[in-house]
């Protein structure tokens, strides 16, 4: 018993993913981001570090987009897919997070059109991913099952605890 719930325990301490802590950010399209957040129509991500290589054909079709970046919109970034402000597990790990992502500016996206002119940003394919900070699993369970976890550290270890000091004091009368 006592080494089942200590395995859960130390499963819900696991990170999501083991953060990378290596600083390539020089080379291009290795980029640091976070999640923007904002009242407005906004690309969902915001470049913290890094430098985007856009394509020679993307630039020509596109030249007012020009060089230098600060915002992005991702593809194949599983912590933005399906990102609801209702589900606190998943909009938690989005806004609280800065992730080290890898990948290719595949186009462009329209973030903002008015009858002046259209806000474009590039369009960024995510190959790779990862954390650049601890983020243990249990923050991604959702509200029933978190209960269930604080209640393992809360009630059920201290009181295995309590009950396996009375076995050994038992044993040893």
């Amino acid at each position: 018993m006592w080494i089942l719930l200590i395995l859960l325990l130390l499963f819900g301490l696991l990170p999501v993913k083991i953060p990378n802590l290596f600083n390539d950010f020089k080379k291009p399209n290795v980029l640091l981001i976070d999640r923007q957040v904002c009242g407005c129509d906004c690309a969902e991500g915001r470049i913290k570090n890094g430098t985007l290589k856009i394509s020679q054909n993307i630039m020509d079709k596109y030249p007012e987009l020009g060089d230098k970046h600060f915002e992005v919109t991702l593809t194949n970034f599983p912590p933005f897919d399906n990102l609801s402000n209702d589900k606190l597990e998943t909009f938690d790990f989005a806004n609280h997070n800065t992730f080290k992502v890898t990948g290719n500016v595949i186009g462009v996206d329209t973030v903002l059109c008015n009858p002046e002119s259209c806000e474009i940003v590039p369009k960024f394919q995510v190959n790779e991913w990862t954390l650049t900070s601890y983020y243990p699993k249990f923050f991604r369970f959702n509200t029933p099952s978190i209960l269930t976890y604080f209640g393992l550290w809360i009630i059920a270890l201290p009181a295995i605890t309590v009950v396996s000091i009375f076995k050994a004091k038992r044993k040893n009368n």
